[in-house]
């Protein structure tokens, strides 16, 4: 193992996979319909249906699909080249800080400002006490899920961001393990995190893993490293083909049976199988096409999607408070909801994220001015 990691020590980072992108878009359409339902109650419409119900209640199981597919993207693109050194370790956190930092500030100041307009306008505010100065602090440092906050607030989805962000200060050390193990030992650490994430989801069966500002640590911690296992198991042709496929059709019996670690384990054959797909019996990953499809494009707006949904919901919560809209009306603010989602979260990741991203790369990667030869002292 320690050969294989100097040989490849200076390779390049792998390139993103069309169908993992792609996938992130039905993670976060998961996601945004659970969210959408809570108020909206759609899945009421059908009470003799046993389906809409436990597919829109368990839409918080997307957040559990992003995260195993972060551990497993970033063993695509490090597991050969770990990010060990002082240098490669600021280089790795720099990229992220770059991928979800800027758009985070921006949506949370524009909050903030949205709050003090609805002041100023005399609106009411529910629970007014989320938007104290102490929360607003946490979460812009991104450690709000880090067991040090109580209660929702401000942009509450960014609970998720804030895991993700002690996963990546992380996920040096842990990469150094998982790479570590004996080549033979890499099913034991996925065999143990699933088994953990079972008892962890067993332990408050109303809960299952639906865990987010306490205990969020946990459910990301877990996920996380199952992905980075599997990640090892794919590229190092330690999975069949037919064993991920198998073990898709764990989602929707887990879905139906209200069973959230059956769930993860068909979200986790669901990763892998996309992946072989991509690869196309080989371990290298088809890169994105020259001209992305719309599911592409929405897929890289996926953080963006997430991010902007408070601002969404803002929206349908006004519109909620002067009409009541029976069940036709409940759909269609529904679909309307799900589709400026999608809108807003594209406009946030076109003119917003892709830019400071690429911005700090470059002030980053610039060389250190030099002063001009011959420049006169100062007397």
């Amino acid at each position: 193992m320690q050969q294989r990691v100097r040989a490849a020590k200076h390779a390049g980072a792998a390139p993103r996979q069309a169908g993992l992108t792609r996938l992130r878009f039905f993670f976060i359409s998961w996601v945004i319909l659970y969210h959408l339902n809570l108020p909206l109650q759609v899945d009421a419409i059908w009470p003799q249906l046993h389906w809409p119900e436990a597919l829109l209640r368990h839409g918080y199981l997307g957040v559990d699909g992003f995260f195993l597919l972060s551990g497993f993207a970033l063993w695509l693109g490090y597991g050969t080249r770990p990010p060990w050194s002082s240098a490669t370790v600021r280089d790795f956190l720099l990229r992220r800080v770059a991928k979800i930092w800027p758009l985070h500030a921006l949506a949370l100041l524009a909050l903030a400002l949205l709050v003090g307009l609805s002041v100023l306008a005399g609106l009411p505010i529910r629970d007014p006490e989320r938007f104290g100065l102490d929360e607003f602090v946490l979460q812009l440092l991104l450690v709000n899920a880090w067991e040090t906050s109580q209660r929702f607030a401000w942009n509450y989805p960014s609970w998720a961001l804030s895991v993700e962000w002690a996963g990546y200060l992380a996920f040096p050390l842990l990469l150094r393990g998982v790479v570590g193990v004996p080549r033979w030992a890499s099913p034991l650490v996925a065999l143990a995190a699933f088994g953990g994430l079972w008892r962890f989801a067993s332990a408050v069966p109303e809960v299952g893993l639906n865990w987010t500002l306490h205990l969020g640590l946990v459910r990301f911690g877990l996920e996380f490293t199952l992905g980075l296992a599997l990640g090892r198991m794919a590229t190092e042709g330690m999975l069949p083909r037919a064993l991920p496929l198998l073990a898709v059709a764990a989602l929707p019996v887990g879905v139906l049976w209200w069973d959230d670690a059956l769930s993860v384990l068909g979200l986790t054959g669901l990763i892998v199988a996309v992946w072989q797909a991509g690869t196309a019996g080989s371990r290298a990953a088809q890169p994105a096409p020259a001209r992305p499809d719309l599911l592409l494009r929405l897929g890289e707006a996926s953080f963006g999607v997430y991010l902007c949904w408070v601002f969404v919901e803002a929206v349908l919560v006004l519109v909620l408070r002067l009409v009541e809209p029976g069940p036709t009306g409940r759909v269609g603010l529904m679909l309307a909801g799900f589709v400026a989602s999608l809108v807003a979260g594209w406009l946030a990741w076109r003119w917003v994220e892709v830019p400071a991203h690429r911005w700090i790369i470059r002030r980053a990667a610039a060389p250190p001015r030099r002063q001009e030869a011959g420049a006169t002292a100062s007397s």
